[in-house]
């Protein structure tokens, strides 16, 4: 998600384009958003920009904790750990 003027730029900004409905506010943010109006710390296992600054200025409203920055898990995860298994059996990747 970018960070867009009037979009998710503030925390009003951001409900405004949550209650409408607006498809530029990624599911990360809409469920962060939703973790911090309910009180409840948010972790984030996700590549995408959801920390925005909308969602920022709300976490400091609700005095909610928010953390993490994609968990590299899925196909990223795979690729380290299939590096590691090939190097450590002696072959030497180029490209994966």
């Amino acid at each position: 998600a970018s960070v867009g003027q009037g979009l998710n730029d503030t925390a009003a900004n951001l409900m405004a384009a949550i209650e409408r409905g607006d498809d530029e506010i990624s599911p990360s943010t809409i469920y962060c958003v939703a973790s911090i109006l309910e009180g409840c710390s948010y972790i984030n296992g996700s590549p995408q920009n959801t920390f925005v600054p909308g969602v920022l200025e709300l976490a400091t409203q609700h005095d909610t904790f928010i953390a993490g920055d994609d968990f590299k898990s899925g196909q990223t995860k795979m690729k380290s750990v299939l590096v590691d298994f090939l190097v450590s059996a002696g072959i030497k990747p180029t490209s994966i």
